[in-house]
């Protein structure tokens, strides 16, 4: 039976090198202690962001000074849960940085909540007198967009601060399947029995040449997810329900214009894209699981067929070594700082 590694046991070369964002987990924890403590100094700012445009440039600057480094303390944090999720540590490192940025959010939620109660047109003045403001030009236009489904202050400073528990029904959902399923080992077609994973069906048996371990490995796995269903279905009508509640409470007219604005999409594109998924693509896809059928000599083609290669010697195995050339040869037209970050990233192990 093949194994499935274990973080111990992969080779230290194909793992990512956290080092870049922090040396140890000591100078994370002073870092994340540090945002904390710099807190009263952007609260300073509190009340005062009428007072001109010079006023507003030193709070953005100070708000994205603290940000930037939050957002450094948080991806340590989630690349070391990336690695193992049924750590303990690292569990409690994550919920740390949650409540973390919760308590930050809340804490600069005055800053959108003080733009949007300025005198209409103030914006655009501080940008002419201010040249400083305008690197933050979009994010200010995007903000007024946002004034209509804009609650009081004392309401957003509440809802960000319940931030952590906003984002439970997604970490019960990845904590489940990635922490506490188990799944049972499959065989292929020659017999050798192989473990099976998320990660392993998702990335690897899903996409077989082996038709029996290909639909053994789906069986595994669903069957597995059968036995979730009930908790998952009750996280995900939890979700719903919050962001049905976000929209009343906003006054959008729904959840599907809430999700759509920050993505400035109108409901007239989305629906349209869906409307021709539906009645141009679909009917090219149904030939094409036909033929796909025809081609792989199955009788029927099952859901856990649809990503079977037509052609598996088409794309051979490839090392990362040999991907990491590829990439950054087809990269090389977005220009040297693209490419150089691009190296820098492939060749000093920032990809696990």
């Amino acid at each position: 039976m093949k194994v499935r590694q274990t973080r111990e046991h992969v080779a230290v070369e194909q793992t990512w090198n956290l080092d870049d964002l922090f040396p140890n987990r000591e100078a994370w924890e002073n870092e994340l202690r540090e945002i904390l403590h710099q807190l009263p100094l952007l609260t300073e700012f509190k009340g005062s962001l009428h007072t001109g445009a010079e006023n507003l440039l030193a709070c953005l600057e100070a708000k994205e000074a603290i940000v930037v480094k939050a957002s450094l303390v948080a991806s340590y944090a989630s690349l070391r849960s990336s690695e193992d999720g049924t750590n303990p540590q690292n569990q409690a490192n994550s919920a740390r940085v949650g409540d973390a940025i919760s308590t930050l959010n809340a804490a600069l939620s005055f800053i959108p909540s003080e733009i949007l109660e300025l005198p209409d047109g103030s914006i655009e003045k501080y940008l002419q007198e201010e040249p400083g403001l305008e690197p933050f030009r979009k994010n200010l236009e995007d903000l007024l967009e946002t004034k209509p489904h804009r609650l009081s202050a004392d309401t957003e400073a509440a809802l960000a601060s319940l931030g952590e528990v906003f984002s439970a029904p997604y970490t019960i959902y990845q904590r489940g399947k990635l922490s506490d399923m188990t799944f049972t080992p499959v065989q292929d077609s020659n017999g050798v029995e192989h473990p099976v994973s998320f990660a392993l069906f998702e990335t690897d048996y899903e996409m077989s040449e082996d038709t029996e371990l290909r639909r053994a490995s789906y069986q595994s796995f669903s069957k597995t997810l059968a036995t979730y269903q009930n908790s998952f279905a009750a996280v995900y009508a939890t979700e719903v329900k919050k962001q049905t509640v976000l929209s009343r409470l906003r006054g959008y007219e729904s959840v599907t214009q809430m999700l759509l604005q920050p993505q400035q999409v109108t409901q007239e594109m989305y629906h349209n894209i869906l409307d021709i998924i539906g009645t141009e693509l679909a009917p090219h896809m149904r030939r094409y699981a036909k033929l796909k059928a025809k081609e792989l000599g199955l009788e029927k083609l099952k859901f856990c067929d649809l990503k079977a290669p037509l052609d598996p010697e088409f794309s051979p195995p490839i090392t990362i070594e040999e991907a990491g050339k590829t990439i950054k040869a087809a990269l090389a037209v977005m220009g040297p700082e693209y490419a150089e970050i691009m190296e820098t990233a492939l060749d000093n192990r920032w990809i696990d």
